[in-house]
């Protein structure tokens, strides 16, 4: 009797332990925080140069500077600092701009504001609750019932795989355009820049009934370094609840992870006054990213 009391109750304490160990999974997963998934930290560095090429001293020069946006399903913005104030600018669209009120500058002077943002980077796309008509409509550059887009989309059926494999096999690189000339050019006249290719797959992934936006930033490598001429448009594209990166200029889809790194989401509602890196009002000054 006394032999099978303690195989009573080291059954018990099995179970007991069981529920435990169970209990506390549960809660770990329930309290791990979301930038869990933000697995890399990168600082990244960029400057602009401002300067005066007037005559006249300007007593207080303002500009606007993009910055890494807030959160997406990749990258996470943890802090931004420069080495003058500014005022943070956040649009419904997570995109951020820094409002800089620079001392006064004499005439043909300048000032560089350095930036230093510090980013966390997912190695996989994380769920996202992002949902807004906004992404599946028809918008100036994305023709999403435009006949050529309409066709090809059913032609590729609707698979973002195909889109990007005949964007990068049937577009034509011609380097930079400083005119943005949209996705039915892209596929009609098929040539164009990175602006060309990532339009077009937002074009016919969205003609297919998949959410899609475009997407401007950088590459990155190791060093962080943010230069003018490595400015780059992709896309991203809604799959499995989580939004993925698509760049149809390199045939990249659902991969690079940790090396994008969002500098503003395109959309109709959402830009910096018409420009997505820097604006100023002022004739006077001229800005350039160095």
């Amino acid at each position: 009797m006394q032999d099978k009391k303690y195989q009573v109750n080291f059954s018990l304490l099995a179970c007991l332990l069981g529920a435990i160990v169970f209990a506390c999974f549960w809660v770990y997963k329930q309290v791990e925080p979301n930038d869990a998934i933000y697995k890399t930290t990168q600082t990244i560095r960029y400057s602009f140069e401002v300067s005066n090429r007037s005559n006249r001293y300007i007593a207080s020069p303002v500009f606007s500077a993009f910055a890494p946006v807030e959160q997406n399903s990749y990258q996470k913005t943890e802090s931004i600092n420069a080495n003058f104030p500014f005022e943070l600018k956040i649009d419904q669209s997570g995109n951020q701009a820094l409002l800089f009120e620079l001392p006064g500058l004499p005439p043909f002077s300048s000032q560089v504001v350095n930036i230093t943002a510090v980013v966390k980077l997912a190695d996989k796309p994380q769920p996202s609750t992002l949902e807004d008509p906004r992404y599946l409509g028809s918008e100036p550059g994305i023709e999403t019932n435009a006949p050529e887009i309409v066709s090809l989309a059913s032609k590729l059926n609707g698979n973002p795989k195909n889109i990007s494999s005949w964007l990068y096999h049937n577009i034509r690189d011609i380097g930079y355009v400083a005119e943005d000339r949209g996705a039915s050019y892209a596929v009609t006249a098929r040539q164009g820049d990175c602006t060309e290719f990532a339009s077009a797959f937002v074009a016919l992934t969205r003609s297919s009934n998949i959410p899609a936006r475009m997407v401007g930033g950088f590459t990155v490598d190791s060093s962080g370094r943010l230069f003018a001429e490595n400015y780059h448009n992709w896309a991203e594209y809604k799959a499995n609840d989580q939004w993925e990166i698509a760049d149809p200029q390199n045939n990249i889809l659902n991969a690079g992870y940790g090396s994008y790194v969002a500098f503003y989401n395109f959309d109709k509602y959402s830009r910096l006054e018409n420009s997505h890196r820097f604006l100023t009002y002022d004739r006077r000054l001229i800005v350039q990213m160095k």
